[in-house]
């Protein structure tokens, strides 16, 4: 009777132990200067991060789409490696392979911002006011750096949400079947984003809703980190040339996105920096390899 009764306590500790999920990991970061090193736990200058990054020849920037600082400090580190020798070639996610002509021509400042968002069709690509991003691609044409696209048409990106197969070319059909929905992690961290569907198609269930949506999320990921590789291949041509990969910042964090599905295909080393807006609360272990620290007034959503 006492052996029972001691062995009952014991399970009853031991599920109840078990049903405690523990406390994610977390940084607590009280900075002094905006770059919060994560790696080594550290709170580290502009100038340090640009002698830190000389190892890695690929550079996953994040971004938040409407943040004036966030683009400034991008101004600033382009400016940095610029200073530094390095030449700099940036891969913008609001552009497709198709548009690098133009890209090309607009770097070489043959004509100017009017022109250029007019030709390049901005506000269907991006949807942002131009004037937020002007000063990064400024400062490309300054530095006689270079612009590339690297995303998906939104032809594409209509034919992998419907799942059109009969509508793709050879290339693209091999390119849907190639999509990896599987990383749990991965899947876990964007549910939140695709726990409701805004968009419901005829007949359409909230479950297969939200699968093409997180479909569409992979395509996405998987395109830009495939025209990443092919872009690597052919601009890195020496230890002093810089791939900046600048793109929404939930394209990279946890190093689940374009990121992990570029490492995939290329063994370059690649360093991962992503904002983030100044919290008491702190940060999630392994957000990213550097996080530039800003505050802001209004609250913002994460960019996808």
């Amino acid at each position: 009777m006492h052996f029972g009764l001691l062995t009952l306590l014991g399970l009853i500790f031991l599920f109840s132990g078990c049903s405690q999920q523990p406390e994610p990991l977390s940084h607590k970061v009280q900075c002094k200067s905006d770059i919060y090193a994560m790696k080594s736990a550290e709170c580290i200058e502009k100038k340090s991060l640009v002698k830190k990054l000389e190892a890695y020849p690929v550079i996953f920037l994040g971004d938040h789409h409407d943040s004036k600082k966030v683009h400034a400090f991008t101004v600033e580190l382009i400016d940095a490696l610029h200073d530094d020798g390095y030449s700099v070639h940036l891969a913008n996610e609001w552009f497709t392979p198709a548009d690098n002509v133009l890209l090309a021509e607009y770097a070489d400042k043959q004509f100017n911002d009017g022109n250029f968002t007019k030709k390049i069709g901005w506000k269907k690509k991006a949807g942002y006011d131009f004037t937020l991003f002007a000063p990064i691609y400024h400062t490309v044409q300054e530095i006689n750096g270079s612009l590339y696209g690297i995303n998906m048409s939104k032809a594409f990106k209509k034919k992998i949400s419907d799942q059109n197969l009969s509508g793709m070319t050879k290339e693209e059909r091999a390119f849907y079947h190639s999509l990896d929905l599987n990383v749990t992690a991965h899947h876990q961290m964007l549910s939140e984003y695709f726990s409701h569907c805004h968009a419901l198609k005829n007949g359409e269930s909230r479950h297969a809703c939200r699968d093409r949506m997180y479909r569409v999320q992979v395509a996405w990921d998987s395109m830009m980190a495939r025209e990443s590789v092919r872009l690597a291949e052919r601009v890195l041509k020496s230890p002093k040339d810089k791939l900046i990969v600048f793109v929404g910042a939930m394209h990279l964090v946890q190093n689940l996105g374009v990121n992990m599905r570029f490492a995939r295909r290329s063994d370059l080393s690649y360093v991962t920096i992503v904002p983030a807006l100044v919290s008491e609360e702190g940060y999630e272990h392994a957000e990213a390899d550097y996080l530039f620290l800003y505050a802001s007034s209004t609250s913002k959503k994460k960019d996808r």
